[in-house]
């Protein structure tokens, strides 16, 4: 229903960090860049998914239960029925509270495996044609391709990481992060702005074969060559995703960038996948530079399942920090304190009473060497993104369907975000992604047993877990431009 505004979305940093299944017919043929839906994409009659005053809403986790079943060890409160209700508990709410202009949210729970990636293509068939839903999200984990699948089919989708731009370009599709290509270019710019990459140096990219691999090889490639840089990439095959064959070809990567004599590596490649790379990268002095543009690349958790042989390299991302450059805790806004005492509120009995901790990564309950217990950090994309959605029903009234929604959520304006883009968002018809701005964090090396100091602060990480720590005070805008 949309039209092409001409739009392109460039992740301008301002000084660049200079501290160092079938389309629906309704789809939209909308902007790249941070262009999507735009205020032609008003009310289109689609009311998919709505039922009488019952609105569905495809709620996508990890099926952790199966996971759990086949032989994995995850932490007790790891469950698929505990990740569902990080969502799922705000639409009770909302409904608790008579719903939103007389309509109430119903989630229809959608899962995959999250060791055989291509079984997501079942969440994508599910939520657009097994049982149609009005609109989905997806807070983490899901692959982009899959999410891609379900925005072109004209459901409005919300994401909560990174997806490459054709997501963006479909119009129906809205994430706290810019696209893969933003990421990846911005995060090169900056590197090289900060002396990381010198110009003219062989560097060497390290990333995947899914969509947003690909488009961040490509966005990264054309950088680095303008820099003057000579370009050696490998693809790992994360599609497939077998373990034990990423650990493989990732660790081959070595040889590889050794042949080529480079000096830097760009890593576009999520830990899962290159567990191979890390137990053989030590010793190369090589310096490392990530890309946020896959799961986990620069979360708590993603900091945490990192091999020694990381630390010290420097990820460039919107998502924010528990911590300061300083040391110190990061004090939290009053939007983050909302989302911890939801989460605990939810959460607390599955953690044997212990409330949640800046840090800690998901699903986790431990003590610190002081004796303190403390439990995973709340979900802060979850917090996110159902917020954005209740403004945007809110907005968009009585009369809702697929394109009066899509309106709402483009003019929502303001929003806040938790743990990313120093709390700063903005939903506009301009906008596919809501973050503002941008910053550097760097890999930091806290082993269990880490003595506390004087800030509070465990060498700087939250708690004695290996962590990302803030390089600087300072966010960096992320412009539209024409």
């Amino acid at each position: 229903m949309g039209r092409k505004r001409g739009l392109r979305a460039i992740a301008a940093l301002v000084c660049v960090l200079a501290l160092t299944a079938t389309a629906a017919a309704c789809s939209s043929g909308s902007s790249s860049g941070g262009g999507g839906s735009s205020k032609d994409s008003g009310s289109n009659g689609d009311t998919t998914g709505i039922s009488g005053e019952t609105i569905k809403f495809g709620v996508a986790v990890s099926d952790l239960d199966g996971l759990r079943a086949s032989g994995f060890n995850l932490a007790p409160a790891l469950t698929t029925q505990n990740l569902s209700k990080r969502i799922t508990s705000y639409f009770d709410e909302w409904n608790a509270a008579g719903g939103i202009n007389g309509y109430k949210v119903e989630p229809v729970i959608l899962v995959w495996d999250p060791v055989k990636p291509a079984t997501a293509q079942k969440v994508c068939d599910d939520a657009t044609i097994n049982n149609p839903v009005f609109a989905f999200i997806n807070a983490s984990g899901m692959g982009a391709k899959y999410i891609e699948c379900i925005a072109k089919a004209g459901v409005p989708t919300f994401f909560g990481e990174v997806a490459p731009q054709s997501a963006h370009d479909t119009g129906f599709f809205t994430s706290i992060s810019p696209s893969a290509e933003v990421n990846a270019s911005s995060g090169v710019k900056a590197a090289i702005e900060a002396g990381q990459i010198p110009k003219g140096n062989a560097v060497g990219i390290l990333a995947g074969n899914g969509p947003e691999h690909v488009a961040a090889t490509a966005a990264a490639k054309a950088a680095l060559e303008a820099n003057g840089n000579k370009v050696t990439a490998v693809s790992v095959n994360t599609l497939q995703g077998d373990t034990g064959i990423m650990s493989t070809e990732s660790a081959a990567a070595i040889n590889t960038f050794k042949s080529a004599n480079v000096t830097n590596i760009v890593v576009a490649l999520q830990f899962t996948s290159s567990t191979g790379f890390w137990d053989n990268a030590a010793g190369n002095n090589w310096n490392f530079t990530f890309l946020d543009v896959a799961s986990s690349m620069c979360t708590a958790y993603g900091a945490k399942s990192l091999k020694p042989s990381a630390v010290g390299g420097t990820c460039y991302t919107i998502f924010g920090d528990n911590v300061t450059s300083d040391g110190k805790l990061s004090p939290e806004s009053t939007f983050e304190k909302e989302c911890r005492a939801h989460f605990d509120k939810i959460s607390t009995a599955d953690f044997g009473g212990v409330t949640s901790y800046p840090g800690v990564p998901s699903g986790e309950t431990r003590t610190l060497p002081d004796g303190t217990k403390v439990s995973s950090d709340y979900a802060p994309n979850e917090c996110t993104l159902t917020n954005l959605i209740k403004l945007a029903l809110e907005k968009a009234g009585k009369n809702l369907d697929r394109g009066s929604f899509m309106k709402a959520v483009r003019t929502v304006g303001e929003v806040p975000i938790a743990l990313a883009s120093d709390g700063k968002g903005n939903a506009t018809e301009d906008r596919t992604f809501i973050g503002t701005v941008t910053h550097g964090v760097k890999l930091t090396a806290a082993a269990t047993g880490t003595a506390k100091n004087a800030t509070g602060t465990y060498n700087g990480c939250p708690v004695d877990i290996q962590c990302w720590v803030p390089v600087g005070s300072t966010w960096y805008p992320i412009t539209i431009t024409k």
